[in-house]
């Protein structure tokens, strides 16, 4: 753990990253531990802990921390406090007129970027709530913590708008020729009986504005007027897409006949959970952002004793870098799925927290590897997402390469990954075994960026291990296949020995190579080249060619196929060619590299 910050009691906000320890000076010891209980800490032992409901849902449907999320730990040393923050971001209260803004590890634009990502394919990533209380009057940048609780308001009323809005059903009956609904058989003959021949209608109105409804409502409206500052120019750069998605949910929200006003507000502001109907526990996430919103002083009216406590919330780090991670091992499973010409990977998955039982009939024990890369049944790969600080490898970690070894050895898989923000991108062979563990992290700063190539790479280089035509399927969509007669979409014969790719003819197929590239509108044109490219082409020929060490063909034509791929970004001047050799043979298919060559 990094050196402890230091501040004065009184001090409104004291900042630390996530992980750090703060050291609060200057307290008095006779009060400061009512002061921790009044704001919710808790005792146990010689600690005072703070904990926040957990709105994340396993994919099991279960819970393994019924009891919450643990923020803050405080210990109290004469007339000092020491706090401990857990992987966890946001501003809590600390005591009454001081909180801890807990800083991320890495940049907050990757944290948001992050939140962007999971929220896009509906998962739930792990929003506690934010703090906003003393944000305006202290000067803190808050743009960060509105678009967190934008992006959340946004998922929790899909959500609400998946499983239903909470209505009223009003039945109102009347007689006449025209109407809608249901006729009332029994009172309509009452009706003829009388002398009266209209018929009797039933009509049921649906209302859907109720107090639950309209404070989320509100919310809405005043997220919508946060995200519409711009507070010298300080906006996030995500913001108009926020401000977007917002406006859309508060809109459709208004279809419905569903309004509010601030004269109510401090009817929303009593609301709880306990107001709605148990089997309405869909409206967590939007009813929790919206009290985080409309207790806050941003509304422009300071809150006090419970609606102060009720919006000290904080973000979970670890769990939303695992579900970031694998929401980009998704989308990076099907980026790989669109250059399978041969379409072999629709058996292809990524499973969250997969449950494995290591005893025949005892579901009590378990494993949960964090993600599962399977293919129909067969695991290719074990990945363990850990949040870890900066510097420290996981597979160093006694207890988290004992519960990988566990999830290989269960899953009968020899890959393994860790995936690390901060440390650095390396393999580990495992003795006496074929198998290995990477660590999969960004070598400097982390950046979601460079973060998401080396989740493709290595997507990429598992299933390749499967299908090793991939390697040539990928070159020939990031560059340009250069084969005169061809397209991407004739990558489906790649295996057709007589087909488009065939190299019967060296001399005939260096040609089209190089006629591919000059009179297309990426390469240079024939003039340009060196005695007009004979010198690449000439390799081409040979590569064809090629003898190994016994004076066998190394490519022989009648199992062999070959992929040109030009790239413009090589490091000549005209850029460069490389040929993919794909083999067939009785113990598989191989994929083997010629090149690069410049074009000259």
């Amino acid at each position: 753990m990094s050196e402890a910050v230091r501040y004065d009691y009184g001090t409104s906000l004291c900042s630390v990253q996530e992980s750090s320890k703060l050291i609060v000076e200057e307290c008095d010891p006779t009060t400061i531990k009512d002061e921790l209980r009044a704001a919710n800490f808790i005792r146990k032992g010689s600690k005072f802990v703070k904990k926040r409901p957990r709105l994340r849902s396993r994919p099991n449907g279960s819970n393994s921390d019924p009891t919450g999320l643990q923020v803050l730990t405080v210990r109290v040393v004469d007339d000092k406090l020491h706090v401990e923050p857990s992987d966890v971001v946001g501003i809590v209260r600390l005591v009454p007129g001081m909180s801890v803004q807990v800083e991320p590890k890495i940049d907050w634009n990757h944290v948001i970027e992050m939140l962007l990502t999971v929220y896009d394919i509906e998962r739930t990533q792990s929003y506690y709530g934010v703090p906003l209380d003393e944000l305006v009057s202290s000067g803190v940048e808050s743009t960060r913590i509105i678009a967190i609780l934008a992006i959340n308001y946004v998922h929790g009323l899909r959500t609400v708008r998946r499983n239903g809005f909470i209505r009223d059903l009003n039945i109102r009956r009347r007689n006449g020729f025209q109407g809608i609904g249901s006729v009332d058989v029994e009172q309509t003959l009452m009706n003829h009986a009388t002398g009266n021949p209209a018929p009797s209608w039933v009509e049921t109105e649906v209302e859907y504005s109720n107090p639950v409804n309209s404070a989320i409502h509100m919310a809405g409206k005043l997220l919508l007027r946060l995200l519409q500052q711009d507070r010298e120019g300080r906006r996030h750069p995500r913001q108009d897409v926020l401000l977007s998605m917002v406006h859309q949910e508060v809109e459709r929200m208004e279809e419905l006949e569903i309004q509010s006003s601030q004269k109510h507000i401090g009817t929303y502001r009593r609301l709880s959970l306990h107001d709605l109907p148990r089997q309405r526990h869909y409206y967590r996430r939007a009813f929790h952002t919206a009290q985080s919103l409309l207790s806050s002083t941003l509304l422009g009216q300071a809150g006090g004793g419970p609606q102060e406590l009720l919006v000290d919330y904080a973000l979970s780090m670890n769990t939303l870098f695992q579900d970031y991670s694998h929401r980009l091992l998704n989308k990076e499973i099907e980026s790989v799925r669109k250059i399978d010409y041969l379409d072999q990977l629709s058996g292809v998955n990524c499973k969250p927290e997969y449950p494995i039982y290591p005893f025949e009939g005892n579901s009590d024990a378990r494993h949960e590897p964090d993600h599962l890369l399977t293919n129909s049944g067969d695991t290719l790969a074990v990945l363990d997402s850990k949040y870890y600080q900066e510097g420290k490898n996981p597979a160093n970690d006694s207890d988290s390469r004992s519960r990988m070894f566990a999830y290989a050895y269960l899953t009968d898989c020899d890959r393994m990954a860790f995936l690390c923000p901060q440390y650095r991108h390396v393999r580990l062979p495992v003795q006496d075994t074929d198998a290995e563990i990477e660590v999969i992290s960004p070598e400097d700063e982390f950046t979601c960026e460079e973060y998401r190539d080396l989740i493709r790479e290595y997507i990429l280089s598992t299933l390749a291990g499967s299908y090793p035509e991939l390697l040539a399927f990928d070159a020939a969509t990031t560059g340009h296949l250069c084969l005169s007669g061809t397209s991407e979409s004739d990558l489906s014969q790649v295996y057709d020995t007589g087909g488009p790719f065939s190299i019967s003819n060296a001399a005939t197929f260096a040609d089209r190579v190089i006629s591919a590239i000059v009179f297309s509108s990426y390469g240079p044109n024939k003039p340009e080249l060196d005695d007009q490219g004979r010198w690449t082409k000439s390799r081409i020929k040979d590569a064809c060619q090629k003898s190994d060490e016994e004076g066998h063909p190394r490519y022989p034509q009648h199992e062999t196929t070959c992929v040109p791929v030009y790239s413009p970004d090589g490091d000549a001047e005209h850029g460069t060619v490389t040929l993919y050799f794909i083999r067939s043979t009785e113990d598989g298919d191989i994929v083997r590299t010629e090149g690069p060559w410049a074009l000259m």
